[in-house]
């Protein structure tokens, strides 16, 4: 069975998302966020950074879920 149009772009996203999320994380972006000051809800900004872009992929991958499987009656 081929996957529908709106499936591989879902999934075109989720994978450029995570692409991005990744980029976040390394090092030429992360020196931009490794820092001490200023702190952020009482996080070392650096760790909110981290606390940020983790927060975000795991609102990716729910919501990657959900468009795939939360249609109801659909399998």
């Amino acid at each position: 069975m081929k996957p529908s149009h709106g499936r591989r772009n879902a999934t075109r996203a989720y994978i450029v998302f995570l692409i991005a999320a990744l980029t976040l994380m390394t090092v030429p972006v992360f020196t931009f966020a490794d820092r001490v000051e200023p702190l952020v809800l009482g996080l070392p900004f650096n760790l909110f950074w981290i606390v940020l872009v983790e927060a975000g992929a795991f609102l990716a991958v729910l919501g990657f879920y959900l468009f795939e499987h939360g249609r109801g009656g659909d399998s």
